[in-house]
């Protein structure tokens, strides 16, 4: 393979997978010229920093918002012509999508000039963005078994979702430790408003047991969170945790929202948590999402509707208390992971482009 299009943006969730799948096809084709194209998210910096030349459309939000609005359509088609002249000019073999609205529009224009294309569904009830393009492209890529029939069942190739290198060589729940006492708290990288709300307030009870906390608020809510631990010694906060491997590592228990790259990650780094799904996310897909880790014996979920300081301090409290669970959940997480995800998918890319 000589040259390769990845797309996808709005949120590091579906941006590192793709980012992940890229990595691995640089590593199979030295050489490889690679672009990424998306929106107005975080992707641009983020495939930067991993040097990856980007390129961006005049798209941001997700699909459900303001689609049928006269200033979306006008994106929307804005984005189609800017992606027909990428795509036209960069001439790639393969181009590959990763959910998200900004990836739309290149997967779009590739079909339309004929290219081979696929597409990465990363949740379990997939996404109308997928949902048209898995009509049209060569390959549908999975996380999870297409239990609803949404594409065509000849297309369909389950993956798992890929996870950075780093993650999978997390070596899971350090059996030396045998009193477990550190949580993590991950809101995403857009943060997760109504569960740092919730920790704040269920971290008088926990610091007097004598627990630490690592805190990812996102940006929005970093002075406010960071304003109430003030003098906390036990408390790391942070608005984004770069090295994540480091921050897996560290946590004996890890709380957060239920979306698939989270997911994907608890159960390389074989992490028991405590999932919070976010209650408006399209046809609820992260309380299903959720309910594999759930049924696997990995997780405990709490739905937002019933989260409070109390709910959450003892369902925390009663994982710590217990280190054969906290052991057993972590087994049984590692039991879900598919690290691989990021090489199976740039194989069945690079045979898409032979």
């Amino acid at each position: 393979m000589k040259r390769a299009i990845v797309t996808t943006g709005g949120t590091g969730g579906h941006v590192f997978p793709a980012l992940a799948v890229a990595a691995e096809l640089r590593a199979m084709h030295p050489g490889l010229e690679l672009l990424f194209v998306g929106g107005e998210g975080p992707e641009g910096k983020l495939a930067r920093d991993a040097n990856v030349e980007f390129r961006g459309l005049p798209v941001r939000g997700v699909l459900g918002r303001g689609l049928h609005s006269i200033p979306a359509i006008m994106r929307m088609g804005m984005s189609l012509v800017s992606a027909l002249g990428i795509v036209r000019s960069f001439k790639p073999q393969v181009v590959a999508g990763f959910g998200g609205y900004a990836g739309f529009c290149p997967v779009l224009a590739a079909w339309m000039l004929g290219m081979r294309t696929a597409v990465h569904e990363q949740n379990s009830v997939p996404g109308a963005t997928n949902r048209i393009l898995g009509r049209l492209v060569d390959r549908v890529l999975v996380t999870y078994p297409d239990d609803t029939g949404a594409f065509p069942a000849r297309k369909v190739v389950l993956t798992g979702n890929p996870v950075r290198t780093e993650i999978s060589s997390v070596a899971g729940t350090d059996p030396s430790r045998v009193v477990p006492k550190r949580v993590l708290v991950l809101g995403g990288s857009q943060g997760a408003k109504a569960v740092n709300r919730v920790m704040v307030t269920a971290w008088p009870r926990l610091a007097a047991s004598g627990l630490e906390l690592w805190h990812q608020t996102g940006s929005s809510d970093y002075e406010s969170v960071s304003h109430l631990y003030r003098g906390e010694r036990s408390v790391r906060v942070e608005p984004f945790i770069t090295d994540m491997a480091e921050a897996y590592a560290w946590a004996d228990v890890v709380i957060g929202r239920a979306g698939a790259s989270t997911l994907a990650e608890l159960a390389c780094a074989g992490k028991p948590s405590v999932l919070v799904p976010f209650p408006h996310a399209t046809h609820d897909h992260q309380s299903v999402n959720a309910s594999y880790l759930s049924n696997a014996g990995a997780a405990v979920v709490i739905a937002e509707k019933q989260l409070n300081a109390q709910v959450l301090a003892d369902t925390i409290l009663g994982l710590m208390g217990d280190a054969g669970r906290i052991r057993e959940m972590g087994q049984a997480a590692r039991s879900q992971a598919r690290p691989q995800a990021a090489r199976v998918i740039a194989e069945e890319l690079t045979r898409l482009a032979a």
